[in-house]
């Protein structure tokens, strides 16, 4: 089983990459499915075929299906949806309106977990491509868990435990609806399947996030940060794709030539995968497929590319000491220094950006050393 999650900021071409690695990969013999999570879904039209919220078989052993929030709200959410509903029309609200405002906040990520979980349990797929939300939105899906863990293991037993005490009592003096026994089951079975997944996430012989990026100043701003995060909160991203690369004779070659180079120094040693800018659409099967083979190459998708981190954070005394792999090291003056949120290395020619966590944003950087193949930058 692999799980490959694709991301980048809104509009790089992540639901082409993740439609066309599927179909080159179900040309290889995998059995694959393509599942869109991000809520501006535009799977169907790559494919020029309708996604439904369930899986669909679109070519031999390719499927697709894009997250449908009301679908598997139904599917995975009845009672939990039920019961808030009924709590919402206790107050005085309408059935439509109670309808729409059960679904709160949060509940479509966990849906998309829900689903690429239940893909996995069910064994029925050997490749899970994830064509993600944009990085931000990201972000707040894979770590979801971590922020809801304190309330799941601290004040859901707690506030379940109370109730029993207090829904007998409470029934005499009130009608409002008071959470059931099978209310807090539901809950309790949707975050461990949440944190099946969540972990299944983080390993590195299972699942990789590849990042889409586009030679501009903004979209690698976006991904430098995505990277650092996705690091720190322990996904391993195997690849780093860099879209729309224009060919030397293009008028726009050599405006996104130091674009493409900052992308490469940035993110090494991560492999990098560089697409050239096409002028046709490429949809449908049949092009996805030789887009596929024309990214990857003789590479099979696959494939875990990379798995070694790029960076660590260690703390010691208060103090703290980023840690970069950096291959090649020219034995040369060595220049770090804080630019806003960027970390500025300079070794002879070579220039690295790297995204800064908040955790450091205000440190002040002590010095640095090259040892062996790794830059140790120490702040306090």
């Amino acid at each position: 089983m692999r799980i490959i999650l694709f991301t980048g900021k809104g509009g790089v071409g992540k639901t082409t990459l993740s439609a066309a690695t599927g179909a080159y990969l179900s040309e290889l013999g995998k059995k694959v499915l393509v599942v869109s999570v991000d809520p501006a879904h535009s799977l169907s039209d790559v494919l020029e075929e309708d996604v439904g919220p369930e899986p669909k078989k679109i070519f031999n052993n390719f499927y697709a299906q894009e997250i449908d929030v009301y679908y598997s709200i139904e599917k995975f959410w009845g009672v939990l949806k039920e019961y808030l509903k009924s709590l919402l029309k206790w107050q005085g609200i309408d059935e439509i309106l109670a309808e729409e405002m059960s679904v709160l906040p949060g509940m479509e990520e966990v849906s998309s977990f829900l689903w690429i979980n239940k893909h996995v349990e069910d064994k029925k797929f050997d490749v899970i491509i994830v064509d993600s939300a944009p990085t931000g939105e990201t972000l707040r899906f894979l770590s979801l868990p971590d922020a809801a863990s304190w309330w799941v293991t601290k004040i859901l037993p707690l506030q379940r435990k109370l109730m029993k005490f207090v829904r007998p009592a409470a029934r005499v003096v009130t009608d409002m609806p008071l959470p059931e026994e099978e209310t807090y089951d539901a809950l309790e079975d949707l975050f461990r399947q949440v944190y099946n997944l969540y972990y299944l996430l983080q390993n590195q012989e299972v699942s990789s996030v590849r990042l889409v990026v586009n030679p501009e100043k903004m979209v690698i701003k976006e991904t430098e940060k995505a990277f650092t995060y996705l690091h720190l909160f322990g996904f391993p991203v195997d690849g780093i794709f860099i879209n729309r690369v224009a060919e030397e004779e293009s008028p726009f070659y050599e405006i996104q030539r130091k674009y493409v180079e900052r992308i490469v120094k940035s993110f090494e040693p991560t492999p990098i995968f560089m697409i050239p800018q096409l002028y046709e659409e490429i949809l449908g099967y049949e092009k996805l497929k030789e887009f596929g083979k024309r990214v990857y190459q003789k590479k099979n998708p696959a494939d875990i590319f990379y798995k070694d981190k790029p960076f660590e954070i260690l703390e010691k005394n208060g103090e703290y000491i980023l840690k970069l792999a950096l291959k090649e090291i020219p034995q040369e003056e060595l220049e770090v220094y804080q630019k806003d949120e960027d970390l500025i290395i300079k070794i002879g020619n070579h220039k690295r950006h790297f995204f800064l966590p908040r955790i450091l944003l205000n440190k002040e950087i002590k010095g640095a050393v090259i040892k062996e193949n790794f830059l140790e930058i120490g702040f306090s």
